[in-house]
């Protein structure tokens, strides 16, 4: 894979494994302080949304600018703004106000890091035919981090405190800014004629059916399930009175369940359709989803959260390697942006609805039966389309 590729990865790594403690302990704690279930789902909302805005944006920087240029500021500019939270928190500003304002701006820029990590794949592997190989390495590294970040969440959790889980989090973006430094250039794929446009991705995610398909199924998970995890939490710690810690557990137990499907699926990719794999995930998503609702108590809620994991491991394997296959390389950055962009725009959708809908006195129980059944719903009308597309553009030729 090459040196370049090891240093790139493990600072996604060191990042990812910080997030996901972030994402799972900072609602936690504020359940345990006693704040409302909304505020889980409104950081949720808060974070995508300045996802989305990056994406749409900021996407041509990954196509203009050496990879581990971006990489390391905008994990230094990251760590930087948490310990500026921190500093808030310890001087005893509001912790749900405080939580907002960090997710809007690490929502800026887990946009670029996340584009620039899948277009700098191609650029920093060591040979050509690993690339595929590359790709399945980041998603292990992410999977593995649903284990870890859950686990060490599960740790400071204990402590009550958002001052040390904002700190911790800090910790690994400036351990990721070290990683990344610049030793020397990482040349973009392919040379520029003129500068890169915005419109360039957003032109062919308009116009590429076998794209369209991707960001129609992420989209109806999204806004009909964007919220499942902070009503996971919640419906664990409020409806069923698990300790925060406990269902940090959970959490990281699904993550390990997540890590053999993701092993499996990447073992078996090619023998599925692509089409049919993704139709297949979303459905299973959503027939998890109002399960966890339904469930009578905390084990078979747990059980169904973790094959909700799994699923949305498993679509993630199939949608990302099938957008590279389809994607020029001098265009991967914008067109990843774009999709995530667009398909995180359900997720903000979805919260804002269901943190209002939480306001206004809706059951997590309800809340989450209604999101999977109609994402079932939307699975039985938009599905064979998908399979249709998939199978008319399946021998169309891939992009030079």
């Amino acid at each position: 894979m090459g040196s370049r590729f090891w240093r790139m990865y493990a600072a996604y790594f060191t990042t990812t494994i910080g997030d996901e403690l972030y994402i799972v302990a900072l609602p936690l704690v504020l359940l345990q302080l006693g704040y409302a279930a909304a505020t889980a789902t409104f950081l949720r909302g808060a974070l995508t949304g300045a996802t989305v805005l990056a994406g749409l944006t900021m996407g041509y920087l990954i196509d203009r600018h050496d990879t581990y240029y971006l990489l390391s500021r905008s994990y230094g500019i990251s760590a930087v703004f948490l310990i500026a939270a921190s500093g808030a928190l310890a001087a005893g500003v509001d912790g749900f106000l405080v939580a907002l304002a960090a997710a809007a701006v690490l929502g800026l820029f887990a946009a670029i890091t996340a584009a620039a990590v899948d277009a700098g794949i191609p650029r920093t592997v060591s040979d050509r035919r690993s690339i595929r190989h590359g790709y399945s390495l980041v998603e292990s590294a992410r999977t593995i981090a649903v284990i870890a970040g859950p686990a060490f969440a599960g740790l400071l959790v204990t402590t009550g405190s958002l001052l040390i889980v904002t700190l911790a989090n800090a910790a690994s973006f400036a351990l990721a800014a070290l990683l990344s430094r610049a030793r020397r250039p990482i040349p973009v794929e392919a040379p520029q004629t003129h500068p890169p446009r915005i419109r360039d991705g957003l032109r062919m995610v308009a116009t590429d059916t076998r794209l369209r398909l991707g960001i129609t199924l992420s989209l109806l998970g999204n806004l009909t399930l964007g919220a499942e995890q902070p009503l996971f939490l919640a419906r664990m710690v409020q409806d069923f009175g698990l300790s925060a810690s406990v269902t940090a557990v959970v959490v990281a137990l699904a993550g390990a369940a997540s890590v053999v499907a993701s092993t499996i699926t990447v073992r078996h990719a090619r023998a599925v359709p692509a089409g049919t794999a993704m139709v297949v995930a979303v459905a299973v998503l959503a027939a998890t989803a109002a399960g966890v609702g339904l469930a009578p108590g905390p084990v078979p809620a747990s059980a169904l959260y973790a094959l909700f994991s799994v699923a949305v491991i498993c679509y993630g394997v199939y949608w990302r390697t099938y957008r590279q296959d389809v994607t020029p390389g001098e265009l991967l950055g914008r067109v990843s942006a774009t999709c995530r962009s667009i398909a995180y725009s359900g997720i903000v959708v979805g919260v804002l609805v269901v943190g209002v809908l939480q306001e206004l006195g809706v059951s997590t129980r309800t809340l989450l039966t209604v999101g999977g059944l109609v994402c079932l719903a939307g699975v039985a009308v938009v599905g064979p389309l998908v399979r249709r597309v998939t199978a008319e553009v399946r021998q169309a030729p891939r992009p030079s």
